[in-house]
């Protein structure tokens, strides 16, 4: 389980630096728009200051590439880690490094290019941008079925997944039905769908780019580039409607934490792939209308680092990124407040969250009988289970004998708390560490738990002593 972890962890990082390096480091400056978020000019062209861009370039790109090896590298030797808890702590916190490394040089480079552009004296007109008046606001190229279709065929698979949960489909038929998991597993993801169609609409109205007094170009490139995007969602909501159906299948076949896995590395591949189409195409574009740029907006300097857009005086919320793909969010509007805001706790939950799992891992689990009750500790006490409310008590060997469906709570390859559907039963309290190997369950009046402690011989010690003081 824990290779294929890695794995999928491995897929979504190596296309995503590659792809990322060779967008915001070209190798041939010359024919780009963007030069480390910094408008081309012709002036950058010109006797030494050719020379001095092409010195920025690649010193640069330089350092880009060694970082870009250097994560791949050690991508690679993280494959060998074992370990799910372990793996998914050092695999998120190397994502984020390796990303936030990779765009150091890109922030060296646009300071460099703005420092460039203000000796020539080429930031008199920052702030100009410019309307064209013949085409604003009537370029678009999203034909909104493309995108909805998939997006509504999405709710099926939810819907069939729901019906299942209620025992009204296959009644008896499907392990785990009842525990809500996959449908809202499901339901997540179809969410994911309705998002795509939303930001499809919303990057087929951006605000239309000028590059020339030719409005016809005008139209024809801002035309090229939205159907790029629209081509770019679309293709990512047929990708989530087989994923959504993939994922119902296995929940009826065979359901297993292997299989979610091997769906979620082909649906990310899909993903890639699309994203790859997109940068292609969108070289393409900048590439076929290079020599028709004639006019350019200046706004280097709302642009922070080159990566973050503010302008307080744009109205618009959204704006094309100048790193990467894709669109960012104008952070002077009051809304893109806001969204950073979320950005930024959403960053801090994710390590909180990290942070929960690695003290969750190294805490022993215990169990002991006290006052008349059988406790469960772990950093608190997640069970307190009456001795007179016992029904019955038994003593299991291995659990890899459960079958375990988390509902809600923890789920790792050796931490299983919460709420689970066991061998088909539903509403199960599970309190187990797998790998001590053997476990107690124990029936109440109410529910029924799976529980053990850090090692087997505690666990059976405690077995011992629950079974001798039910029997007095």
């Amino acid at each position: 389980m824990s290779l294929f972890f890695g794995l999928i962890m491995f897929i979504c990082l190596v296309p995503s630096t590659l792809i990322l390096f060779f967008l915001i480091y070209p190798k041939n400056w010359k024919e780009k728009k963007l030069i480390f978020g910094v408008k081309n000019r012709d002036e950058f062209r010109e006797g030494t200051s050719e020379n001095e861009v092409d010195a920025i370039v690649k010193k640069r790109r330089s350092q880009a590439g060694i970082i870009v090896i250097c994560t791949c590298v050690i991508a690679g030797l993280l494959l060998l880690m074992r370990g799910m808890p372990m793996q998914t702590t050092v695999w998120t916190a190397f994502i984020f490094i390796a990303l936030i490394l990779l765009e150091i040089p890109y922030i060296l480079g646009n300071r460099e290019m703005k420092a460039l552009k203000k000796s020539l004296g080429l930031g008199r007109e920052t702030g100009v941008s410019y309307v064209d008046l013949s085409s604003a606001g009537a370029v678009h190229a999203l034909q909104p079925f493309r995108v909805w279709l998939p997006a509504l065929l999405g709710l099926v698979p939810v819907v069939l997944a729901l019906l299942i949960d209620l025992k009204i489909l296959f009644p008896g038929m499907v392990p785990g039905a009842g525990s809500f998991l996959v449908t809202t597993t499901l339901g997540v993801f179809w969410l994911v769908s309705i998002m795509m169609a939303v930001f499809a609409h919303i990057f087929d109205n951006m605000k239309n780019e000028v590059i020339s007094h030719d409005s016809s170009i005008n139209a024809n490139y801002n035309r090229a580039k939205k159907k790029n995007f629209a081509d770019m969602f679309v293709l990512g909501a047929w990708g989530n409607l087989l994923l959504l159906a993939a994922w119902l299948l296995t929940f009826i076949l065979a359901y297993s934490d292997l299989t979610i896995i091997i769906s979620s590395a082909v649906y990310i591949l899909f993903i890639f792939a699309g994203i790859a189409s997109f940068v292609i195409k969108s070289k393409k574009i900048d590439s076929r209308y290079e020599k028709e740029m004639d006019l350019l907006a200046d706004d280097d300097d709302h642009w922070i680092l080159g990566l973050l857009y503010y302008n307080p005086k744009d109205r618009r919320l959204n704006v094309e990124k100048r790193a990467g793909v894709g669109g960012t969010v104008n952070v002077g509007h009051p809304a893109g407040k806001v969204i950073l805001g979320l950005s930024i706790l959403a960053l801090v939950g994710v390590i909180m969250s990290l942070v929960w799992i690695g003290m969750i891992e190294s805490t022993p689990m215990t169990i002991k009988i006290e006052n008349g009750s059988v406790i469960c500790h772990q950093i608190s006490d997640d069970y307190v289970i009456a001795l007179d409310d016992i029904r019955s008590i038994s003593y299991g060997e291995d659990t890899d004998e459960l079958n375990l469906i988390r509902t809600h709570g923890i789920g790792t390859a050796t931490i299983q708390k919460g709420s689970f559907t066991v061998n088909g039963e539903t509403g199960c309290k599970v309190f187990l560490r797998i790998g001590s190997g053997n476990y107690i369950k124990i029936v109440t009046d109410s529910d029924t738990y799976y529980i053990n402690a850090s090692t087997a011989e505690e666990t059976a010690d405690v077995y011992k002593q629950i079974d001798q003081a039910l029997r007095l």
